[in-house]
This record gives C-alpha cells, sequence and structure tokens, in this order.
C-alpha cells in the first residue's frame, strides 16, 4: 500500500510538472499585466519544462532509458544535458526580449543549479534526486511569493515527494538530501539575482 502511494506522489510530482508550475508562477506574479504573464509563462514553461520533458519521453520510446524518471545514474547525462541546453537558451531569449527581471533570475539560477548537478552526476559518480530538488524548489518559490500560507501549502509535498524517492528505492537519503541542497542553492541564487 505504502509503495503504491509513494509511487502516486512520483507520478504526480515529477519534476517536469513541478517546473512547469514553478514557472508560471513566477511569470504570473512578476508579470505586468495578464497577457504578458501567459505569454512569458508559456515561453518559460515550453524551454524549463516541455522541451526537457518531451526530450525524456522520446528517448523512453526509443529504448534509450527505462523511464520517464532516468533512474540509471549512468544514462542521466544526455536528459540533463538537454535540460541545460533548453532552460539557458530560454533564460537568454528571455533576457533578449525583456522577459520580467525574475522569471530571468529564475532561469539563471535554473541554469546555474542543473549544471552542478550535470556535473556531480557525470563527473562525480553522484545521484542527488532531481525530484526532491524541483519539489524543494517549488515549495520555496510558493514560500517566497506567498510567505507562510504558500509554506503551509507546498511543503508537506515536497517532504512527500522526498519520502517517496526513498520507499521505492529509487533514492538513498543522502541522495534526497543532495537534492534538498540544490534546491536551497538554487532558491538562495534566485533571491540574489531577482
Amino acid at each position: 500500500m505504502s509503495e503504491r502511494i509513494a509511487r502516486s506522489i512520483s507520478e504526480v510530482l515529477a519534476p517536469g510538472y513541478l517546473a512547469a508550475g514553478i514557472v508560471a508562477v513566477v511569470a504570473a506574479e512578476s508579470a505586468p499585466g495578464l497577457r504578458s504573464a501567459v505569454v512569458w509563462g508559456l515561453q518559460a514553461v515550453l524551454f524549463g519544462a516541455a522541451v526537457p520533458l518531451a526530450v525524456v519521453v522520446a528517448g523512453v520510446r526509443a529504448g534509450w532509458w527505462e523511464d520517464r524518471h532516468v533512474r540509471d545514474r549512468a544514462r542521466r547525462r544526455w536528459p540533463l544535458l538537454v535540460c541545460l541546453l533548453s532552460v539557458s537558451v530560454g533564460t537568454a531569449t528571455g533576457l533578449w526580449w525583456g522577459a520580467p527581471r525574475d522569471l530571468v533570475a529564475l532561469g539563471a539560477s535554473m541554469a546555474a543549479v542543473i549544471a552542478v548537478l550535470w556535473c556531480a552526476t557525470d563527473l562525480g559518480g553522484a545521484k542527488p534526486s532531481v525530484h526532491t530538488l524541483v519539489a524543494c524548489t517549488a515549495a520555496g518559490t510558493a514560500t517566497v511569493y506567498f510567505g507562510a500560507l504558500g509554506a503551509l501549502v507546498a511543503w508537506p509535498p515536497a517532504a512527500a515527494v522526498a519520502w517517496s524517492r526513498v520507499r521505492l528505492q529509487h533514492h538513498t537519503p543522502p541522495q534526497v538530501v543532495g537534492g534538498a541542497v540544490l534546491a536551497g542553492a538554487a532558491l538562495e541564487l534566485f533571491l540574489v539575482l531577482r
């Protein structure tokens, strides 16, 4: 029973979905109007979530990795690199075309942390939890924009994501902590840049 719950949490709160939610919230909260929020939100979701998720799904269909979560550390190189390139291109185009400052800051902090994650995974042999990284980043972002209410709503699901990754034996507790630490670094950088 608890394994089924853990699997459901990992699927419903998967990184691609949460990343789309994070950039949509930041676009909505930082754009000067509804039209601008929609345009910049769609641009950020495209580069920050849709392109990386599409590449991962295509890789699963081609048999390059076992599922959307790419559990095999050795096979994470290319999905992480695609994610890094996509977020970097999205951030650069947003900066060039005048995206809201918070959205550019979020993209820059995401790209920096993905680069660290790629190095840790590919060169360092580590496997920080991307689920936990994105869930904690989402919770931190909710806290930044909505204060105590945002924290109350967002941190319990982030903790559930961390629990689910350990319960499914897709990550060890130190790998989950590693993801949370990277989320903290992403949020710190975001706050500095915004």
